[in-house]
């Protein structure tokens, strides 16, 4: 019996070593960088639709920033993600990125904006500014040498702000409006080590919402967005990328009499560049 136990501790102790190192050689796998930070210059197109109503609840004009107002149709968007697999299957991201645009055009017809009405053939100037932070936790399904396979779930912070400045029939008016919306997302991805420094990532999301809060604001809204990305390894810390990127976002606020409706659809490429540790 003591030999047959000494045996076992033995077998034990001399094969711990290699579980443990099992456990760890998912970290040499292609798809696993543990703590990565990305700098990505997003080149979309842009179409870009607000309206704000009047207190009295009389509907304000649709307005098309980039046909009716002058912004231009094309920017490039700076932005930084950071992400953390603090296990094999988990992970979390925090994206942000910031928008200020601006325009001026001579208007074409009578553009009712909130409670005043900017007059038709006269300059108009406009502006809308957007900063979002988006965090994200993310669960794999599938996840091995080659290929992964996840959901993630989060929430998207969008800030908007707003306004026109230009002639009404009593002189020169300015109104400004905006919202902060959390919005939740969800989306599902996928990646796939074609080599150890080739990387293909394929991803896609779809959520509609509709909040009431206690003191009768409501918030509701539809998000869509899709990314296809190739990524080269081509240090053993340093990873190049390119993708092309669409977002459809509307979002209706109902707050303080006022009803804010905003929409934008952003779609074009993206190149990153990501330290890997």
């Amino acid at each position: 019996m003591k030999a047959t136990f000494t045996t076992t501790v033995v077998i034990l102790s001399l094969s711990a070593p290699a579980i443990a190192q099992n456990e760890e050689d998912w970290q040499s796998w292609p798809l696993a960088d543990r703590f990565t930070i990305t700098l990505n210059a997003f080149f979309p197109n842009l179409d870009t639709r607000v309206r704000l109503d009047a207190s009295d609840g009389s509907p304000g004009t649709t307005i098309d920033f980039e046909q009716n107002l002058g912004m231009s149709d094309t920017e490039t968007l700076p932005g930084i993600s950071l992400g953390w697999r603090f296990a094999k299957k988990h992970q979390l991201t925090l994206d942000t990125f910031k928008l200020d645009r601006s325009g001026s055009a001579i208007a074409a017809t009578d553009i009712r904006f909130g409670d005043e009405t900017f007059t038709v053939n006269l300059p108009i100037s406009s502006f809308f500014d957007m900063d979002v932070t988006s965090f994200k936790y993310s669960y794999s399904l599938i996840f091995d040498e080659k290929k992964e396979l996840a959901v993630g779930f989060g929430l998207s912070v969008q800030d908007i702000t707003f306004g026109l400045v230009g002639n009404g029939n009593l002189g020169l008016i300015e109104v400004n409006s905006g919202l902060t919306a959390p919005l939740p997302t969800f989306d599902l991805r996928g990646a796939y080590a074609f080599t150890d420094k080739w990387i293909g990532n394929i991803g896609f999301g779809v959520f509609s919402f509709d909040l009431s809060f206690s003191n009768d604001d409501e918030l509701s809204g539809e998000l869509l967005f899709g990314q296809a990305t190739i990524q080269h390894n081509t240090f053993e810390h340093v990873h190049f990328g390119l993708s092309y990127n669409y977002f459809d976002v509307r979002i209706d606020w109902k707050g303080s009499g006022l009803v804010n409706s905003a929409g934008y659809i952003y779609q074009g490429p993206m190149l990153t560049v990501t330290a890997a540790f």
